[in-house]
């Protein structure tokens, strides 16, 4: 085989797994897998369009940022979080994306505030329709629309991180009334338009700590499963589904 050709092939071969890694992180960070859910390399390759290799390494990326968990079988699945794990998550998360929101609110522009009010509004269509698989991605989207509104290295990364491991516990919250009502996100549109660090602080806090709180309660209680979702992600242009 040539040079060109080797490099070529290593390059679309490195494409291909960054792309299933994105996809993993993204269906984590968004809600759409749920803890205790078990993953079938053979049906995420599928999923996917490729073989059995990318996806296997892009779990074992995961695996090492503790975000899925091996079990003894070799299998990998969805961390399930106590309630101490998710009190010290949660509390991290009001912390750390507080900080991002105060700064946010100091550098956003008119133009990126109207695209969050898009987003947002986003967020309360797909709530309304029922749509609540849209919910979850709507609100993952709004969120980390803010949070680059930072513009830092730093911050984004260990928000990312934290997102990764609270992420899934989300789909749990959505048949819990009150807590997708939007108002916070409201609270935090109005604050930001008045460039209010405190305020969009504490509006923050409050998003946050109103699923928190919720999921913290069920895990004191001994819940410890929920519905698989039945939702899809977009790879590649294509809709494919979260039944994994």
């Amino acid at each position: 085989m040539k040079t060109e050709e080797r490099v070529e092939t290593k390059s679309s071969r490195g494409s291909v797994q960054d792309k299933v890694l994105a996809g993993l992180r993204y269906g984590l960070m968004s809600g759409l897998f749920v803890p205790g859910q078990v993953f079938s390399l053979r049906k995420l390759a599928a999923n996917f369009g490729t073989s059995a290799m990318p996806v296997r390494e892009s779990l074992s990326r995961l695996i090492a940022a503790n975000a899925l968990e091996e079990l003894p079988n070799r299998s990998v699945r969805v961390p399930r979080l106590s309630a101490q794990s998710l009190e010290e998550l949660f509390e991290l998360r009001v912390r750390v994306e507080g900080m991002a929101a105060r700064i946010a609110a100091t550098r956003i522009t008119d133009e990126e505030l109207r695209k969050l009010v898009e987003i947002n509004q986003t967020v309360k269509d797909a709530h309304d329709s029922g749509a609540m698989g849209e919910v979850l991605k709507a609100n993952q989207s709004f969120h980390f629309a803010l949070y680059r509104l930072t513009r830092s290295t730093v911050l984004l990364p260990i928000i990312e991180g934290l997102w990764l491991r609270c992420g899934p516990t989300m789909y749990f919250s959505l048949s819990s009334p009150g807590i997708w009502d939007n108002s916070s996100h409201l609270d935090m549109l109005t604050a930001l338009e008045r460039r209010d660090p405190d305020a969009t602080e504490a509006a923050m806090g409050r998003d946050i700590m109103k699923t928190g709180n919720y999921l913290i309660q069920q895990s004191r209680s001994g819940v410890k499963t929920g519905p698989i979702a039945e939702l899809s992600f977009s790879f590649d242009g294509e809709e494919h589904p979260l039944a994994l």
